[in-house]
């Protein structure tokens, strides 16, 4: 009887065993994925960055030669040259300030009060609830 027990018992920690060492294989197997999905995912943002920073430089450059463009063609047309290069530099001043505009504005909207009231609420969201 005895035997039969201690039988059980070696048989129920072998079993108890195997599926503490399979959940240990699995979990090794998941974190081996992550870490294989964060490799990939900072090669592709480093190559998604210089692409990205490729295209802007590629805007800045068209950008000067749109005003560039239009100041050869003012001056087949007669402006001076002094005239000419007052009007792109406040053509670029002027659009300098406009995205400076937005970029304020969109930082100012970019609060979160909301996130953080729904993570601590104040003691005054208590009291009325």
């Amino acid at each position: 009887m005895e035997q039969s027990q201690s039988t059980e018992q070696k048989k129920e920690h072998l079993d108890f065993s195997d599926v503490v060492l399979t959940h240990k294989q699995w979990l090794k197997s998941v974190l081996g994925l992550g870490a294989l999905e964060a490799k990939m995912w900072v090669t592709s943002s480093a190559q998604l960055l210089a692409l990205v920073g490729g295209v802007v430089f590629l805007l800045i450059t068209s950008w000067l030669l749109m005003i560039a463009s239009a100041a050869a063609l003012a001056w087949s047309y007669g402006f001076s040259l002094v005239g000419i290069l007052l009007i792109a530099t406040l053509v670029t001043l002027l659009s300098a300030a406009g995205l400076s505009y937005i970029a304020f504005v969109t930082l100012k909207s970019m609060n979160f009060t909301r996130t953080l009231d729904a993570l601590i609420p104040d003691s005054q969201d208590e009291k009325s609830s």
